[in-house]
Parts: structure tokens; C-alpha cells; sequence
């Protein structure tokens, strides 16, 4: 075989091989922003039974979110506790699933 149909060769090789993960991608959808969880770090600024506020682990930001009856908490946390927090957005409130110490 010659140069130029052994290139053509390995272009079309390519091709074929990386058409499968387009295909994947048109056919499956993202999930809707409100069945995402999301996750952060950070330091509980103040805790009470229906919220807790938090400085991000960036110590850029302090954000706060809502614990209801199905939030799951590993334990019971007082201001200054190094947290992991798993949340969903529900009605523009960031709406705690599962709160857990962070051991540094």
C-alpha cells in the first residue's frame, strides 16, 4: 500500500473510533438542575433545626441552605465543625440531602 491510502486508512480509523462517543452524547440527556446533587466544603458558621450557614472551604463566600425532615445529618455539629454538604436546588433554595463532619 502506498502513502497517501495508508493515511486515508488511519484517518478513516479515527473517524470511526471516536464516532461512537457523538452518537452517545444526542442521545442521552443531562438531568434536570433539580434531580442533580450537588456538594461543598466548608466551616458551620452558625447551625439551628431548619438551616445552616457555612464559609466555603474557599473562604470566598458564605452560603446558607435549608435542612428539612429528610435531611440526613451525621451527627450533631456546632459552629466551627468542618462539614460535607450534599444539596439540591429546589425553588431557588439550596435544600440539604445529607450534612457529615469532614475529618481533616
Amino acid at each position: 500500500m502506498n502513502r497517501p491510502y495508508r493515511l486515508i486508512l488511519i484517518a478513516i480509523s479515527l473517524a470511526l473510533a471516536t464516532q461512537p462517543a457523538c452518537f452517545w452524547r444526542l442521545w442521552t440527556k443531562e438531568k434536570p438542575i433539580e434531580e442533580r446533587t450537588f456538594d461543598v466544603y466548608g466551616t458551620v458558621k452558625t447551625i439551628t433545626a431548619e438551616q445552616i450557614v457555612i464559609d466555603t472551604s474557599d473562604k470566598k463566600r458564605t452560603e446558607t441552605f435549608v435542612l428539612t425532615d429528610a435531611s440526613i445529618r451525621g451527627s450533631d455539629f456546632a459552629p466551627g465543625a468542618y462539614v460535607h454538604i450534599y444539596y439540591k436546588l429546589k425553588d431557588n433554595r439550596k435544600e440539604v440531602t445529607m450534612v457529615v463532619e469532614k475529618i481533616k
